[in-house]
């Protein structure tokens, strides 16, 4: 048990750092997109490091309340570009966010065994294929620091606020661990609107389940409510709401946002909710009862609170929906934990029916990973062959463009990506240049480089 406990240990760290070298050759492989130009010039404008509370604090009053995933923002880019130049060090964070995500979905889903391998890696495997606008929120750099980085936030107050009550935990009732928690709270509350108010209605639930509330506790939830707070009650989104507009208000409005939102569920999720809904009729097939399957039924009524939430506002893309994702992955992860295969003494006791049963769960649990590892395997290398053309074509763009700025021209047409490259992992077609120059990708990289207009014309 020990050799096979060590074995265990090794593939699970060597699947850890496989995690972090794959993603972090992906970010490498993409280039700067979309709002990283505007952001990356207002952080050229800053005089010093104190300059971006300054720029963050404007646009908290001016446009968003989302300063803590912006002002990582700022602060990343502002690292890059007084250090080693380009997208290095956001690089590297983003990885270890990545990373260290999929090992909290892991942490969350309660395995009973020790550097359980097989449990990780399906995690992570849903997280690859089924995150949502993988391109947007976990590469691109401004979508990472609004998604990716939030949720992992997210995700480390949930691990620690589950497992503080899981273990009826009185021990961090000191000032140093409550004002830790209430730092956290205030953190991940201040996320990101939709998940952060999971994160909230989560922390309440739980409380109520245990009847019982710690010191620690009640600083977790009176942070991530202030947070929740600041975010929502920003200036800045009274503002940027003058300029969102939709075709139907009141009641009419509210039903077509909840439209549009069962719209998303089932183009994004429908996979997810299927697998999820057989995992339940398995376990309940198997005898699991209330207590057991409670932490997956908690995380779907999140997993839609979460959603639904956004019928509050006006109906935002499909990467709003990144954290209710990650939820909907943790649920599965965690019906995966709990199907029951039965042990070998198990298998020598009872019939040899049921034995065969036992043989048959070990071998479809094994198997749905090794058939991810397969699929995963070829999807990376294909994907990340047209990554590297993209990286290449944009790099060229941005080269020439340099060029024409520092020949002061003022007027630029530039090539539009070829689309036999197209892969999901990119958000550069969603921002490439149109043969309208008025378009806001167009004049996003006019105001970079300091043209009147750019144009993009067929290669």
């Amino acid at each position: 048990m020990i050799r096979e406990e060590n074995t265990r240990k090794k593939l699970f760290i060597m699947s850890v750092i496989l995690c972090f070298v794959t993603i972090l050759i992906y970010e490498m492989l993409t280039p700067m997109l979309m709002d990283d130009m505007s952001y990356g010039k207002q952080v050229q404008e800053a005089g010093n490091f104190f300059e971006l509370f300054a720029q963050e604090h404007h646009q908290y009053m001016t446009w968003t309340g989302r300063s803590v995933a912006h002002f990582m923002l700022r602060m990343l880019m502002y690292i890059d570009m007084h250090t080693l130049g380009g997208r290095v060090i956001f690089n590297i964070v983003a990885a270890v966010m990545f990373t260290v995500l999929s090992i909290l979905i892991y942490l969350n889903a309660n395995s009973n065994i020790r550097y359980d391998v097989n449990t990780y890696l399906l995690g992570l495997f849903l997280i690859w294929l089924c995150a949502v606008s993988f391109g947007q929120t976990i590469l691109w750099e401004t979508g990472a620091c609004n998604y990716l980085f939030t949720t992992t936030i997210v995700m480390a107050m949930i691990t620690l606020y589950r497992r503080g009550h899981r273990n009826a935990s009185e021990k961090g009732n000191n000032i140093i661990s409550c004002f830790g928690f209430f730092l956290l709270g205030v953190l991940s509350g201040w996320c990101n609107e939709n998940t952060s108010g999971g994160l909230l209605l989560l922390m309440i639930i739980i409380a109520v389940n245990y009847r019982k509330v710690y010191a620690w506790s009640v600083s977790a939830m009176a942070g991530t409510a202030i947070g929740l707070g600041l975010m929502v009650l920003a200036p800045g989104n009274a503002e940027r709401s003058q300029y969102l507009e939709e075709a139907h208000d009141g009641l009419l409005g509210m039903a077509a946002r909840f439209l549009k939102i069962t719209l998303v569920l089932k183009e994004e999720f429908m996979v997810l909710l299927i697998i999820a809904a057989v995992l339940f009729l398995l376990l309940k097939f198997q005898g699991k009862g209330f207590e057991s399957l409670k932490d997956m039924i908690l995380f779907v009524f999140i997993f839609f609170a979460t959603a639904y939430s956004l019928i509050l506002t006006v109906t935002p893309q499909d990467r709003a929906f990144f954290g209710a994702g990650i939820f909907l992955i943790l649920i599965i992860v965690q019906g995966y934990c709990k199907i029951d295969t039965g042990d070998d003494r198990d298998m020598s006791r009872n019939s040899e029916s049921a034995g065969e049963k036992a043989v048959l769960l070990k071998t479809m649990k094994s198997g749905v990973v090794i058939a991810l590892a397969i699929y995963m395997l070829f999807t990376y290398i294909d994907s990340g062959a047209n990554l590297a053309r993209i990286y290449r074509e944009e790099q060229n763009r941005y080269s020439y463009l340099e060029e024409q700025a520092a020949a002061g021209a003022e007027d630029v047409e530039i090539p539009m990506l070829s689309d036999q490259f197209y892969t999901k992992y990119t958000a550069a077609y969603t921002c490439d240049v149109s043969d309208d120059w008025t378009d806001w990708n167009n004049q996003m990289i006019a105001n970079y480089y300091g043209f009147k207009t750019v144009l993009g014309v067929s290669e």
